[in-house]
């Protein structure tokens, strides 16, 4: 059984379509990154899945129960996780309150939680009293996934979790999604950094203007020209 399936998805905003009959799936274990150009409908498609757009057509399952346009804090509560690309964090709350602000589970339990996202991201039990807002991109990009991790997510979504970082931050946080998805947490994410991100996943879906173009194995989207050419750089 898949842990997500989303199929012939529609959504967008008002009157205009976004992504217009997506089809995709992650299994469990997999990382799975979905790549395209701006204004592909990645992001979009992410939040219809979360059910922060509703979905016009189509049908999402998540471990085989449809929760086509289901309500964000359900869907949580489910086990779907998801980390914004942007305004992820609370700014003026502490690290250590931004975490526990992701905890709908008894202290004892949201303890051992925190222990585990800080030897994940020792920095932030250094940084655990420093409010959010002040922190560096790179560490507020780790208090966001942790504190999606504090909830045990069955289904990690990321929205471009390295954009807006330097290269050493861009890199550590890839090597933290593997960790993480190491650990048993199946990852969908949208990625600009295509060439890294396709590196580290099972499997990939190219989107071009909110349509499935390509999808298959990350080793060979990472060997096909029309891949190269117009998203890795040739």
């Amino acid at each position: 059984m898949a842990t997500l399936a989303v199929r012939d998805l529609t959504a967008g905003y008002r009157e205009l379509d976004i992504v217009h009959g997506v089809s995709l799936h992650v299994e469990p274990g997999e990382i799975v990154t979905i790549i395209g150009p701006n204004g592909a409908g990645k992001s979009t498609l992410l939040r219809s899945i979360f059910g922060l757009v509703p979905p016009r057509r189509g049908a999402v399952t998540f471990m085989g129960e449809d929760v086509t346009g289901e309500r964000p804090d359900r869907l949580v509560r489910k086990g779907m996780c998801f980390v914004p690309q942007n305004c992820n964090v609370f700014p003026r709350l502490t690290v250590e309150e931004n975490l526990e602000m992701g905890a709908f589970v008894p202290p004892s339990e949201a303890r051992v939680r925190m222990a585990a996202v800080y030897e994940l991201f020792p920095p932030l039990k250094e940084k655990r009293r420093t409010p959010a807002g002040v922190l560096s991109g790179g560490q507020q990009q780790m208090v966001a996934i942790g504190r999606a991790l504090m909830m045990d997510p069955k289904l990690l979504l990321l929205d471009e979790p390295t954009a807006g970082l330097s290269p050493a931050y861009q890199r550590l946080i890839l090597e933290k999604v593997v960790e993480i998805n190491a650990a048993d947490v199946p990852i969908l994410m949208i990625e600009q950094n295509a060439k890294a991100a396709l590196a580290i996943s099972h499997r990939g879906y190219v989107l071009t203007m909110g349509r499935n173009r390509l999808d298959g194995r990350t080793a060979d989207l990472l060997s096909d020209p029309e891949v190269g050419q117009l998203f890795l750089g040739g």
